[in-house]
């Protein structure tokens, strides 16, 4: 069975074919084709381990924003691509974990793949380290026992990206990025009919000040109401991680470990 991640990147290479192909033959001005509209493009697969029945479901989700012009609503415009992965199992009440990494610009494969997810990355422990190529392993402690889980990547991370002609930087600074990930998750809970189920924000590192600023865009923005975070290698105020003359709260706040 072909794994999710690489049916999706056949699509987009088909995709790129295809275009490369429209722009090659020649056409007159009147009959010039639009590109093709960006849409929402998600696999989904069914997987049982160790007694566990579960549906994952990776892909993009486009964030749009309205656009105006000369005062006049010209609708909504796709301005990135979001990569999501989800893991659900059948169930009354389930709560649901959305988790990120930080960096900022981290990857958010650290969470999923290296301590929440259903499978991990097999690469040994600290001091027996294994060398490459990783295999995986099944994760008997996934929190997916408990809750469902859905893995964010911001912009720049993983696959996401936005789309052609923007910027990247958009999206890069702290409002914009903490407006992007409440847009996911309020997309995502509405789609798949969670508004009733408790939620929770799970965060690390630059995630944990991210999943904070989140939670309160996501109530005063939506009224959606979290019901809980986790917050690994918290950090809330930067200037602790900032070890500069002058700066004495880094050297009092910081425990070997």
């Amino acid at each position: 069975m072909p794994h999710p991640y690489a049916e999706i990147a056949s699509r987009r290479g088909a995709e790129t074919h295809r275009l490369g192909t429209m722009a090659d033959e020649k056409t007159s001005p009147d009959t010039e084709s639009k590109e093709p509209e960006v849409s929402d493009d998600f696999v989904t697969r069914a997987h049982e381990r160790n007694g566990l029945h579960y549906t994952s479901t990776a892909g993009r989700l486009v964030l749009r924003k309205e656009e105006s012009k000369d005062g006049k609503n010209k609708g909504l415009k796709a301005k990135a691509e979001i990569f999501v992965t989800s893991y659900t199992v059948e169930g009354e009440n389930r709560p649901v974990v959305f988790a990120l990494n930080g960096g900022p610009g981290s990857s958010s494969v650290w969470l999923h793949m290296g301590l929440l997810g259903p499978r991990l990355v097999d690469s040994g422990d600290v001091g027996a380290l294994t060398p490459a190529p990783y295999g995986l392993l099944d994760n008997e402690q996934t929190i997916l026992k408990h809750a469902d889980l859905v893995m964010i990547y911001p912009v720049s991370t993983g696959f996401s990206r936005v789309v052609k002609g923007g910027k990247d930087g958009e999206f890069h600074a702290f409002v914009e990025d903490r407006d992007l990930v409440a847009e996911v998750i309020r997309l995502w809970t509405m789609r798949n009919n969670r508004w009733l189920s408790p939620k929770y924000l799970v965060g690390e590192s630059y995630g944990t000040l991210r999943a904070v600023a989140v939670a309160a865009r996501l109530f005063d923005a939506y009224g959606l109401a979290v019901n809980g975070l986790g917050l690994i290698s918290t950090v809330l105020n930067m200037s602790t991680l900032d070890f500069e003359p002058g700066s004495d709260t880094p050297y009092a706040l910081h425990v070997p470990t």
